[in-house]
């Protein structure tokens, strides 16, 4: 089981890294360029075929991930004359920046449809019901009761848990009258709110409910949450930058961890491995526009530069760039690889 498991998780991190290069093809084709190879796996080729356009496709022996080849991106390559104006470098600036941006907008792409696949397969939400009172809270004191379902805070009706928690958070060390129904009954407490953090506290938690959305919900839900993703790791990336965040959750990954991490989300069933696909497609896209070389920020960052020059970065300092950006990620790759053996992620513990 675990095996399998091990396998199913290789190939959704796979499936991310094919999804980025295929929107690179996809883009590059659109803009014209001659896509020379879209292999998936690495390693000597297993299989291979060549198209009328002259592209070649193929598997390699190793079938984890996989990478595009567009003519004109390597700056040392020979462009043939017949391809002269199917090269990378003799297209335009939009056409350049669509083919890299390519990879994280289908990776964005690719994480839409997944979680419109998560929300279609139900999704639990909290209620205003109360299926947990701690003890010497606010709650037990004035009365509270496992399976009371809070429907009106000072006479103003809620209906979701975060119309409560924003309301009962707003208003610490305040008298707040609370309207529960209790066996068919309306009653009115009153409680007065200890404050933990500065924020109103009662001591409740939620009882949770399946909850199906229809297809306009699914829709409207999966790019709410997407954004929101989005947003997060947005904001993630700068207290990253800024040490805001502990090494112990910020430290680089493996490719070892990341299938281990993926191993244990498919233990946690596959409604949560699915939106954890979607989650790592997400920061892959954006990871990969970190503004260093050879990643795709760096590209866009050299065809801005290049483009405001009017004239190529000179070659020197584009190695000495490359060569930066390459050490740099096998450096982080070599501290993750480390970090993943003698202290790996546990997904439980998170």
């Amino acid at each position: 089981m675990v095996i399998l498991q091990y396998i199913i998780a290789i190939i959704g991190f796979s499936l991310i890294i094919i999804v980025h290069e295929f929107g690179h093809f996809v883009f590059a084709k659109a803009g014209g360029m001659y896509v020379q190879e879209f292999f998936i796996g690495f390693g000597p080729p297993i299989f291979k075929i060549k198209s009328k356009s002259g592209t070649e496709y193929g598997l390699r022996a190793i079938p984890v991930g996989g990478y595009v080849k567009i003519l004109g991106m390597d700056r040392n390559e020979e462009i043939p004359e017949s391809r002269e104006g199917k090269s990378y470098q003799s297209k335009p600036f939009y056409k350049k920046f669509f083919a890299i941006f390519g990879g994280a907008g289908f990776n964005v792409l690719f994480a839409i449809i997944l979680i419109m696949i998560f929300l279609s397969m139900g999704v639990t939400q909290p209620s205003t019901t109360i299926d947990y009172i701690q003890e010497d809270s606010p709650a037990e004191e004035y009365g509270f009761n496992i399976g009371d379902t809070v429907i009106a805070i000072d006479g103003e009706e809620i209906n979701t848990w975060d119309e409560f928690a924003e309301k009962t958070q707003n208003r610490p060390n305040e008298k707040v009258t609370y309207t529960v129904e209790r066996e068919g009954r309306q009653i009115k407490i009153e409680a007065l709110l200890d404050v933990v953090d500065g924020k109103g506290f009662l001591g409740i938690s939620p009882g949770y409910i399946e909850k199906k959305l229809g297809f306009t919900g699914v829709i409207k839900e999966s790019f709410r949450m997407t954004w929101d993703i989005i947003v997060t790791y947005v904001r993630l990336f700068g207290m990253l930058f800024r040490g805001q965040i502990p090494f112990e959750q910020a430290r680089p990954v493996s490719p070892i961890g990341v299938v281990s991490i993926f191993q244990q989300s498919i233990s946690m069933g596959i409604q949560n491995f699915i939106l954890f696909i979607a989650l790592v497609s997400i920061l892959i896209g954006f990871g990969n526009l970190i503004p260093i070389l050879p990643l795709d920020g760096g590209n866009i960052v050299l065809l801005v530069v290049e483009t405001i020059r009017k004239r190529p970065v000179p070659r020197k300092l584009l190695e000495v760039a490359n060569y930066f950006g390459v050490f740099l990620m096998v450096s982080l790759l070599l501290v993750g690889f480390i970090y993943d053996i003698i202290s790996p992620f546990d997904l439980t513990k998170m």
